[in-house]
């Protein structure tokens, strides 16, 4: 059982040193926000909420390392991941790491946004299914109107 449940379901840090460490969200909507000090700020996700965290770590060497989650918080009674870089209850729907596979990531949400849907409320196993043809090396599903519609649909029937 995971210990660090909360009521409020996700919190995380977004850390901005620029040039060095850069975590920033791509899409979702904190229910709080609140400053730390000028490098970091504390934002805080309601269960059923989705985001996707985007980060960037440069190394001594000149090296960069770029990665994209898009997580779902949790209720505290649901069965969850223990993700190193939240407090509380989180299902990662994706990750993806490295310039290519996170590009593709960025276009995917990029087209659902130019088809007027808003990525949050976007069917989970589509984020899952991206993921795994992803990481097979296979073109990303496409995603559009007619399938959001079913999902918001299936999701208000049950």
């Amino acid at each position: 059982m995971n210990d660090l449940r909360s009521p409020v379901g996700a919190q995380l840090e977004l850390v901005w040193i620029e040039t060095r460490i850069e975590h920033w969200l791509r899409f979702g909507t904190p229910e709080t926000s609140v400053a730390i000090d000028r490098y970091r700020r504390r934002v805080i996700f309601a269960p059923g909420d989705v985001f996707a965290l985007m980060r960037w770590l440069a190394g001594d060497t000149g090296a960069v390392t770029v990665s994209i989650d898009i997580v779902r918080a949790m209720p505290p009674a649901e069965p969850c991941a223990v993700l190193p870089w939240i407090t509380g209850a989180a299902d990662r729907l994706l990750r993806q790491t490295g310039d290519g596979p996170v590009r593709a990531v960025l276009d995917t949400i990029t087209r659902i946004e130019r088809q007027g849907l808003d990525p949050r409320p976007v069917c989970p196993d589509y984020w899952r299914d991206l993921d795994a043809r992803l990481r097979a090396g296979l073109p990303p599903p496409l995603y559009c109107r007619a399938r959001h519609e079913a999902w918001l649909w299936r999701r208000t029937a049950s």
